[in-house]
């Protein structure tokens, strides 16, 4: 009973640090929508740490100090003002089983989804897909 306990805790331990769960995220992205294979809505949540670039199903990679800086700078020029200006005008994607994003930035009170804002400008968006696009599927 101990060794299960034990084991099923170690990997418990795993599976959170292979999503990068327990580190704090400069920027967590959740994109959901469409129907995946189990017959209900899909999401997924990717997460950039001050160390790492990290999803399910994804290689994980270290994040360069010069990819957190610029990160960092970006997130600081985060304006919710600027933002709320510029609203999504078009259809969502999820209303033709497309996927939606929503952005959480560190130290930025609001999540920014995209359905709700033209993030096309955002450089913390821009700099935050580019990032993710590095990762490579297990």
């Amino acid at each position: 009973m101990l060794v299960t306990l034990v084991l099923s805790t170690l990997a418990a331990g795993r599976a959170a640090a292979e999503v990068g769960e327990g580190a704090p995220a400069l920027v967590t992205v959740t994109r959901h929508g469409g129907l995946c294979v189990s017959g209900s809505e899909c999401r997924s949540v990717l997460r950039i740490t001050d160390s790492s670039i990290v999803a399910a199903g994804y290689v994980t990679r270290p994040l360069a100090r010069a990819e957190r800086a610029a990160l960092l700078t970006a997130i600081a020029r985060l304006d919710l003002a600027a933002l709320r200006r510029h609203p999504f005008t078009g259809t969502c994607p999820t209303a033709s089983d497309g996927t939606e994003s929503v952005y959480r930035f560190r130290g930025f009170a609001y999540p920014l989804a995209a359905c709700t804002y033209d993030l096309r400008g955002v450089a913390a968006v821009q700099l935050t897909e580019r990032l993710l696009s590095t990762l490579r599927p297990r």
